[in-house]
């Protein structure tokens, strides 16, 4: 098992892990970014808050980063992503 740390990259703020948690190679610890992104989408959802996450960023004990789960990718095929018109393509009757 190997450490990994889980930050979190907010819009205005970044949240360190301190502790980081065990898994068995960096593709569980990226599932696991991915589970956690969809869960605190999923509380901010249900509290009506706006969802202000970025990334996850899945770095090692060094500090170094090893990969980053985005919120577009792990929201991906749950809540979809649609074009709104601007005002000056709308054309009015």
């Amino acid at each position: 098992m190997q450490r990994f740390y889980l930050h979190l990259n907010y819009l205005h703020d970044f949240v360190a892990d301190p502790d980081g948690s065990e898994y068995p190679d960096l593709q569980t610890a990226r599932f696991e970014a991915l589970q956690g992104t969809r869960d605190l989408a999923a509380d901010c959802l249900r509290r009506g808050e706006e969802f202000k996450l970025w990334s996850v960023r899945v770095c090692n004990a060094d500090g170094d980063m090893l990969d980053e789960v985005f919120v577009q990718e792990a929201l991906e095929g749950i809540i979809p992503v649609i074009a709104v018109p601007s005002a000056s393509t709308v054309s009015t009757l």
